[in-house]
């Protein structure tokens, strides 16, 4: 928004001001990166790519159907909701797309041939 300044003297200013929001972004890596990190202690880590992207679409469509039940407005408070969502969302087709889906058929093989 830009404002006239004439606090510090008589010439005028036209001041562009625009409020860093580093708080919410280092909040939405935190909570995208939450599950990356339990599933790298949990399971192989070959597996963790697909568990991944599997699990980010689920987490993603929660969220939205959550932002859509309480009909968040993404211009208001529900704005925090959305972007939970958008994040989850690009975590899924990324790691959909980079993870490699042969190593979750070779995990099922190597259970199936277990007594």
């Amino acid at each position: 928004m830009a404002l006239m300044k004439t606090e510090s003297g008589s010439e005028r200013k036209v001041v562009i001001e625009i409020p860093l929001r580093f708080q919410g972004l280092i909040a939405l890596i935190a909570i995208t990166a939450a599950p990356a990190l339990v599933l790298f202690l949990l399971i192989p880590a070959p597996l963790v790519p697909p568990v991944l992207s599997v699990l980010s679409f689920v987490i993603a469509c929660v969220v939205a159907m959550y932002a859509l039940f309480i009909k968040a407005n993404p211009d208001a408070q529900g704005s925090t909701i959305w972007n939970i969502a958008c994040v989850f969302t690009l975590t899924w087709i990324v790691t959909g797309v980079t993870s490699n889906p042969k190593h979750v058929l070779d995990w099922f093989d190597h259970l199936s041939m277990v007594p």
